[in-house]
Parts: C-alpha cells; structure tokens; sequence
C-alpha cells in the first residue's frame, strides 16, 4: 500500500464487532475491534461495507426470499431488521460507506450508509473490474436452477411487468405454501445465498481497488468448494485480495 489512508473492505462478521466489540470475544478480540473501529472514526483508515452484506444482514431468511421475488419490480420490499439497522446507522456513523455490488438491482436497505465515491477507478473501470471478477463464478445460478424446478408444479407466474425473476417466485411460493418443506428448502436455498453473496462482497472490493479485506471468517467451516474456503485463498491473494482478520489489521497498520 502506499501512503494513502488504507481502504478496507469489512466482512459481515467484522462490521458485527466494529459495531460492537465485546459481542464475540471467542472470534475478534475486543480490544482488536475497538482499535479498527477508533481508526475507522478518526478517519485513519477508511472502512466500507458491500452492497450485498446489507442484504445478507438487514434480512431474515423469509424476508430474504420475498426480496428476491420482489427485486427490479415496484413491488414493496421487505423492511430491515430494527437490530441490524441500528448497527448500520451507527456504522454509517463513524465514517463507513457502502460499496456498490449489484444483487439484481442497486438498492440500498440502510439510507444512513452513503454510496462511496469512485476514488480509484472511473466507473466504467470499476463496473468492469466487478464483471471480470464475478462473471466465472456461479452466482446465483443455482438458485435459480432450483427455482426453475419448482415451476412446473405451480400456478403460472403473474406477467414480468410485476415479476421480474420467475424462480424467485417460485421459491417463495414453495416456503409460503409448504410449511412442512421449509426445511428443505432452507437447507438448499441458504448455502447458495450466502455464497453468492461472498462473491459479490469479494467483487465490490477488487473493483473498488480497495487495500485489505477484514473477515473474522477463517476460512476453516466453510465447505470446500466456498470461494472464502481456506484452500481457495491463495487463487484470491492471485487476484489481488488481501485477507486479513482484525488482529493482524491491527498489526499491520500499527492501530
């Protein structure tokens, strides 16, 4: 890095701690997340969250699903938990902005969190850059293959004027009219969010040129074909991503 502030990009887990640093002790030390955190407020690091991270926070798993039914509609959207929006407020309050990683529309669940600026790289780099990363990855694939196998059992889907992703309907459909499936269906459905959006997170901070991603995550439960899975980190250090979790930022930077 040189000796501009350090840019760096906060996995779900770290923005939980950097709001709150006594809540997990076992995984981030207190200590390490309220040095990141004065840093973050004394504007001696500039920290960010994605796009996609309010996503994976802001909503409950039904609520996720009815977002995804409703997303590049008018359709009303699902409101954000009271407990991860007050986290989000007070982040948005010590100086953290948001990343843009388009889900299937830019929408933002927390207004008190600004877009960033395009500091780095004009935008067409940026929108670029988050392409080239994101594009060989699976995405949402999955899901929507899955979706795609629940239609044929279901009423026809209203016109795509109101629906915008046929499969996201027909997911949501399968947990609102199957209570005794919903099991199974979070059992496939949850793991394919989560991934597809640690591939967006990843691919907002490369296109933002950002120095450092901080996760608390070690890489260690994920399954093996997780793209934050330990075996896979070398191939992202390849990329130009540096991972680190909060201890070894407080380290590095000398926080």
């Amino acid at each position: 890095m040189n000796h501009r502030v350090p840019r760096i990009t906060l996995d779900t887990n770290v923005c939980n701690v950097i709001h709150e640093p006594d809540k997990w002790p076992t995984l981030v030390a207190p200590d390490d997340a309220r040095k990141m955190r004065a840093a973050i407020s004394d504007k001696r690091i500039s920290g960010f969250v994605s796009e996609a991270t309010l996503f994976i926070e802001c909503l409950g798993f039904p609520d996720k699903l009815s977002y995804l039914a409703v997303a590049g509609t008018p359709g009303p959207r699902p409101e954000p938990h009271p407990n991860t929006k007050a986290m989000f407020d007070d982040l948005g309050s010590i100086g953290i902005e948001l990343l843009h990683a388009p889900l299937i529309g830019a929408e933002k669940f927390i207004e008190s969190i600004p877009w960033t600026k395009d500091a780095i790289y004009p935008i067409e780099e940026r929108q670029k850059r988050f392409f080239d990363f994101i594009r060989p990855l699976p995405r949402h694939a999955p899901l929507k293959a899955y979706g795609e196998s629940l239609l044929p059992a279901q009423p026809p889907v209203p016109p795509r004027a109101s629906v915008q992703s046929p499969w996201a309907m027909a997911i949501k459909r399968e947990w609102d009219g199957n209570p005794d499936g919903r099991k199974a269906v979070e059992k496939v459905v949850r793991p394919v969010i989560g991934e597809w959006c640690d591939g967006l997170i990843l691919g907002s901070h490369v296109a933002y040129g950002n120095d450092i991603f901080c996760t608390a995550d070690q890489g260690k439960s994920a399954g093996a074909n997780s793209l934050l899975h330990q075996s896979k980190r070398a191939a992202l250090v390849t990329q130009g991503i540096r991972i680190m979790t909060p201890r070894e930022v407080a380290q590095h930077l000398g926080l």
